[in-house]
């Protein structure tokens, strides 16, 4: 026979009532439920994360009417998950909602769960952390440190960002004893000027920030993309070869010409430059590696534009050339 609810109840109570001496040592808030969240004992620290009274949650009686808690990615809530769990549960940063007031919480949530002599289980002790004055602190924290060493326009990592990346590579190959494989790709966008001429600058700004969108959505989450200065941009990836720098080029330069720059419903023509090199030895240096991408720019330039040149060390060629004439490297 199916017993009672209540019976059910008293006897949670019962077992919780012999680790009450515990809770009042409890700074977090803590709240007991049954298997169908109705609220059965609580202290005053959950109160304050409600924000209700002892008489009102008494009224409401049940959690699921008081806090709404999400997993990312799941249909069930965090309270609905932890209930199905067989042992005590932690959840950090759980994005949580007091339904009272409508107000958006971030909880750290840990169960004790009790149990009947023959395992099935009564509910569960909930203690709970608010951390959302400490969250949104170091989410502001984390956003400043963000803006300060990326470009507001495109997105990208700023040069002084990008030129420290190449350096602590290279000091990382130096410490560990290992040849770095780091490859450097330089962007021009091809008459940039007559696009701001000709469509004016915010079009010209638009293009530089679709250009970005293009570099991000065709570069490895490992690549580090940077805006080096006006329409010149850069892609450092690494552990490469020469051939896997040459394709990757190859791959973003024919994205962005392949694009559909669309601006106020003017198709605008974009194509780009691009010079690529390859750091393969820890007494290389960055200023060294730019400088070499930079003169490849200069010469895919010079050749008509809209071409990769790249200097692995035996001169600066077209990337179509290295590749046709180094299939397997």
């Amino acid at each position: 026979m199916v017993e009672n609810q209540s019976v059910l109840d008293s006897r949670l109570i019962e077992k919780f009532e012999a680790h009450r001496d515990f809770t009042r040592v409890f700074l977090d808030a803590f709240v007991l439920i049954n298997k169908e969240q109705k609220v059965l004992k609580f202290n005053a620290a959950f109160c304050q994360i409600i924000e209700l009274r002892s008489i009102d949650i008494r009224r409401i009686d049940n959690l699921k009417e008081m806090l709404s808690t999400t997993i990312p990615g799941s249909e069930k809530s965090a309270i609905e998950q932890i209930l199905e769990s067989n042992a005590p549960t932690r959840i950090d940063e759980v994005p949580a909602i007091n339904l009272s007031k409508r107000k958006n919480l971030t909880l750290i949530i840990s169960s004790y769960p009790y149990y009947e002599n023959d395992g099935k289980m009564l509910g569960a002790c909930l203690l709970l952390r608010d951390v959302t004055a400490e969250t949104n602190l170091q989410s502001k924290y984390k956003d400043k440190t963000i803006q300060s060493i990326t470009d507001p326009l495109t997105g990208l990592y700023t040069r002084r960002y990008f030129e420290e990346q190449i350096d602590k590579e290279i000091e990382r190959c130096k410490s560990n004893n290992i040849i770095p494989k780091l490859s450097v790709i330089m962007f021009d966008l091809d008459k940039f000027k007559s696009v701001n001429d000709t469509y004016g600058h915010q079009a010209g700004d638009f293009v530089l920030a679709e250009t970005a969108r293009i570099l991000k959505t065709q570069s490895r989450r490992s690549d580090v993309l940077g805006r080096y200065g006006g329409e010149e941009l850069l892609v450092l990836i690494f552990d490469t070869s020469e051939r896997g720098a040459a394709v990757a080029a190859e791959k973003f330069r024919q994205a962005i010409q392949n694009n559909e720059y669309v601006f106020n419903g003017t198709r605008i023509p974009v194509t780009t430059s691009v010079g690529v090199t390859l750091i393969k030895g820890v007494d290389d240096t960055k200023e060294n590696a730019v400088k070499r991408a930079d003169e490849c720019l200069y010469q895919a330039k010079e050749s008509g534009r809209n071409v990769v040149i790249v200097d692995f060390g035996q001169g600066r060629i077209p990337a179509q050339t290295f590749l046709g004439t180094n299939p397997e490297v």
